[in-house]
């Protein structure tokens, strides 16, 4: 997996996107404070994912789900939305009114991982050694293949979770913003690749997964509400003293799976 995670390159855009695109939609992170983290987190996405060439951009406007990207994108309240790669592509095979617009390689890679509130890093750090050993044995890889890069990716197959007796429950929350990653079926079921990740790692804990499903912009406030125990969380992956979009208060595990080829949707 490291393989495939530290790669390195030039920051660079390879692009057929319209120099007359004023403005990109991402998901918010945090959803702490709106106002502070829009001017902190815009700045940041402009000077990793893009060039200089590309700073005509207007504005980025932050949603708290993929599907209020999307409506934005058919009410043309923005131009193009920005997602990594694996869900641009899911989202082009499932809406044929949408196009490739262009793309970007960004230097260092961003990553998933999973969020928790600093007074449970025991349990972080539970389930950091519980990665780093699937790591280790290749299951990472495995189910990547599996849910991400197969052929099942386009339809993730629905994952169960083994139930320990008088085990320990946690409450983990998935938003379903991230296909094939982060998914949620039509009839409401958790699957794709964070959800095989939480059924093994609950499987090596010995402890019961309840997946509850929350908004993208919500997940600091169900970790610090108490709903949830765990959220699955964005963050940059290696080379950057800093993370730009985590909350004070929200520790996050090892990192599990990243990438850093983003690409831009609009309509035709």
């Amino acid at each position: 997996m490291k393989k495939i995670l530290c790669v390195s390159i030039l920051l660079v855009m390879i692009t057929a996107v319209s120099a007359s695109a004023d403005v990109f939609a991402t998901l918010s992170r945090s959803n702490d404070d709106k106002a502070p983290y829009n001017e902190k987190f815009r700045g940041s996405l402009v000077a990793v994912v893009f060039d200089k060439d590309f700073t005509g951009l207007s504005g980025v406007k932050l949603y708290d789900s993929l599907t209020l990207m999307q409506m934005a994108l058919e009410r043309g309240d923005v131009d193009i939305i920005a997602s990594p790669e694996f869900v641009g592509e899911y989202i082009l095979r499932s809406n044929k009114s949408y196009k490739l617009r262009g793309f970007s390689i960004a230097e260092k890679p961003f990553a998933f991982a999973f969020g928790f509130l600093e007074e449970k890093a025991e349990l972080r750090d539970r389930f950091s050694r519980a990665v780093e050993a699937m790591e280790r044995e290749g299951v990472i890889g495995i189910l990547a293949r599996d849910f991400i890069t197969g052929p099942s990716a386009a339809n993730p197959p629905a994952v169960s979770f083994k139930k320990f007796d008088g085990a320990e429950t946690l409450n983990v929350a998935l938003t379903g913003d991230q296909p094939p990653l982060d998914y949620v079926a039509a009839d409401g079921k958790p699957s794709g690749f964070n959800t095989a990740m939480l059924a093994e790692i609950g499987k090596r804990l010995r402890v019961n997964i309840n997946p509850i499903i929350v908004e993208t912009g919500a997940r600091a406030v169900s970790l610090k509400s108490g709903r949830a125990d765990v959220v699955f969380w964005f963050q940059l992956f290696e080379g950057y003293d800093k993370q730009p979009d985590v909350p004070e208060g929200i520790i996050t595990s090892t990192p599990y799976y990243g990438w850093n080829k983003s690409i831009f949707i609009g309509k035709k």
